[in-house]
């Protein structure tokens, strides 16, 4: 196999530098340690999950491989502790009319346990990944320095997950190890700053190893990131398309059935911007954004049909979060062998780059 390393790898314990994101209701025990065992670094999501689900994906990659593990816990710094339920008559009208598309197809769509919306839920996974002496910790939605203490105080790197330069400064001045830039281009939460100005800004001031993140599922994208200066790269939409996620069959041939312009940036799924494929979930909406309860209320209003059509892998009333790479994914691989190829690409396309071009200072 091809060599690729970079200092992001001594600094990770890992062999390639190719990160795999923490994808919620994607990336759970089964995908990190595939990935963590072909030589990049698996990220176990654990914004949504119970703290015991967490708990048991851990588990579960500590008894597939010791090779560097990441989870990845959410510090929203708007999160209520105790988010109020949404009554069925205060819906707005397209969550109505999925749910009732949904129950039409005799699947039951019952309240979720949601823990996405409290910092006492992410204390509580930080305790656990103390316990199972877990190697890095990604901070999505805010790096608030007390969990990088905690994360530093067992030996812990942290990776925090931005959309906007300023984020990362804060980041870098609460002690984080990494920073992930992620463009929008990227798939699930994602900001409005496309990811070859957004890199560029950060590297202007950064003094920790930057990943790029946003639309990246080929080795030409990968090494185009290293020349710009990334250190790796944070890779989601490419790792849905594998054996070993946790979505169903239908989502995976949608990503493999998008085109090049199938992705919208919206505020439906949960009244933040996230990133997804077009079907009947986002569809539904059009023309009544007015209607959108914004964050946290939308999530909680949206998420028994969410989780209800994702549960029973519905090709049109689940949502489908994925990054505007999505065209560029024509198959469903073993993570391996899709981190294998990456890498392959990645040295490839480095090597065409030295032959192509002709410079000189």
């Amino acid at each position: 196999m091809a060599t690729l390393r970079t200092d992001l790898c001594d600094l990770l314990n890992i062999e390639y530098p190719i990160l795999q994101a923490g994808m919620g209701g994607v990336a759970f025990g089964p995908l990190a340690a595939a990935v963590s065992k072909a030589g990049g670094l698996g990220t176990i999501a654990a914004i949504s999950p119970t703290p015991e689900r967490v708990e048991e994906e851990i588990k579960y990659v500590r008894s597939v491989t010791d090779k560097p593990v990441c989870v990845d816990i959410g510090f929203p710094p708007r999160a209520p502790k105790k988010p109020e339920p949404v009554k069925h008559e205060d819906l707005p009208d397209p969550i109505k009319e999925l749910q009732a598309e949904v129950e039409a197809l005799g699947i039951e769509v019952n309240p979720v346990d949601d823990q996405a919306m409290g910092i006492d839920d992410a204390k509580r996974k930080m305790e656990i990944c103390e316990r199972y002496g877990v190697e890095v910790i990604a901070c999505a939605l805010g790096t608030p320095e007390w969990a990088v203490q905690h994360a530093h105080s067992w030996g812990a790197k942290t990776i925090s997950m931005v959309g906007r330069a300023s984020h990362a400064k804060r980041a870098i001045a609460n002690g984080t190890d990494i920073v992930v830039v992620q463009g929008t281009e990227g798939g699930g939460h994602t900001g409005d700053v496309g990811l070859v100005t957004l890199l560029s800004e950060v590297l202007e001031f950064a003094t920790v190893p930057v990943v790029a993140a946003g639309g990246l599922v080929t080795g030409a994208q990968i090494a185009g990131v290293l020349t710009q200066g990334a250190q790796g790269a944070w890779i989601g939409t490419r790792f849905i398309n594998t054996e070993e996620s946790s979505v169903g069959p239908n989502y995976k041939q949608s990503i493999v059935e998008a085109d090049h312009d199938t992705t919208i940036r919206s505020l439906l799924f949960d009244g933040l911007y996230v990133r997804q494929l077009q079907n009947r979930f986002t569809d539904v909406w059009q023309g009544r954004e007015d209607q959108l309860l914004g964050y946290p209320k939308q999530r909680v209003a949206i998420g028994p049909v969410r989780f209800a059509a994702a549960e029973a892998d519905l090709k049109n009333q689940q949502a489908l979060p994925a990054g505007q790479g999505s065209g560029l994914i024509r198959d469903v691989l073993p993570a391996g062998q899709v981190l294998e190829r990456l890498v392959r690409e990645t040295a490839e396309a480095l090597d065409a780059s030295s032959g192509r071009i002709k410079y000189s200072q």
